[in-house]
């Protein structure tokens, strides 16, 4: 049977999925062309309201060569300054290259508003105006001080996780190595990895020609964040690439989604493996039918609402 999109996400996501699948690909490596390409398809508004009951705090880090990192911080009202309570520190999607972190801001509240977790978004630099190590290194510096900061944010630091999606969850999967490496006490107490961006080495499509972020999207993307003498060589630096870890010993608990129309599954299948092998606590959903970023682009989807709830479901319990 052919792969197929799901019935009701297709007319959820309407003409705007159309008309993106049908439109002219960019050329390879073409950054600014796929940026106005992203931002034009998914529905994330970088200008979105916060509602009553939820507070939005701003707090700038400055890294070690002077830059300073904007982290938005999301938490329910009513924790303003009493108690302490776990936090998830978000590193937004984009292909290393796009968006940023004030267009995660409706899902963030969302996830807040139900799990009654602060999440806490992290404005890295992008590639390749900023490529690797600067993005990671953005995240290292945001984490640790939210860390070090845990008591005065009425944060329990036993109970910080880390989040990303697509190429934010590659560099929480890159961070939760380093944290290990680093022995980051206490220690990161879960990963949520949303369809990450693992694998430089990622280069077919699986998906029958379904999928939205495509294998020329994923070569530019990697490209962009590593170079061009770098990507897909035999050998990249530690903390660059997932994929070439090999050992996930001492890491903590995995949470992982990715839906089944998504170029970026075989190298997510691989890193569940790992998990299960060393015995790690590891949750696996697979969303058939749908697309890489298919809730933004089908927010009122049935699968979409049943994703968050997963998420949100597993935010409550760590």
């Amino acid at each position: 049977m052919p792969l197929q999109y799901d019935p009701e996400f297709a007319k959820a996501a309407g003409a705007g999925l159309v008309r993106y699948m049908a439109a002219p690909k960019p050329a390879l490596h073409d950054i600014e062309a796929r940026r106005a390409r992203f931002k034009g398809a998914l529905k994330k508004d970088a200008q979105y309201p916060i509602p009553d009951g939820i507070t939005r705090l701003i707090h700038h880090v400055t890294t070690s060569d002077g830059h300073r990192v904007a982290i938005y911080h999301f938490r329910k009202t009513d924790q303003d300054g009493l108690g302490h309570h776990p936090a998830i520190v978000h590193i937004h999607g984009g292909g290393y290259f796009s968006f940023s972190a004030t267009h995660s801001t409706e899902t963030l509240i969302e996830y807040v508003s139900k799990s009654g977790v602060q999440m806490l978004s992290i404005e890295y630099r992008l590639a390749p105006e900023n490529p690797f190590p600067i993005p990671l290194d953005d995240c290292w510096t945001a984490l640790t001080w939210i860390h070090s900061h845990a008591e005065s944010l009425n944060i329990d630091p036993n109970r910080i996780a880390v989040m990303g999606e697509s190429a934010g969850g590659g560099l929480a999967a890159n961070l939760v190595l380093r944290a290990r490496d680093r022995s980051l006490s206490p220690p990161l107490a879960k990963q949520f990895l949303i369809y990450p961006m693992l694998d430089d080495r990622t280069q077919l499509d699986t998906t029958e020609g379904l999928a939205f972020f495509t294998a020329e999207d994923c070569i530019t993307g990697w490209t962009a964040y590593l170079g061009k003498e770098v990507v897909g060589a035999e050998v990249v630096p530690p903390y660059a690439v997932a994929a070439r870890n090999a050992n996930v010993e001492g890491l903590p608990e995995l949470y992982i989604d990715c839906p089944q129309l998504d170029i970026l599954l075989p190298e997510n299948l691989e890193h569940v493996k790992k998990y299960v092998d060393a015995k790690i606590p590891t949750e696996f959903h697979l969303y058939k039918g749908v697309p890489h970023g298919f809730i933004s682009l089908a927010p009122t989807a049935s699968i979409s609402k049943r994703a968050i709830d997963n998420r949100v479901l597993a935010m409550s319990n760590f």
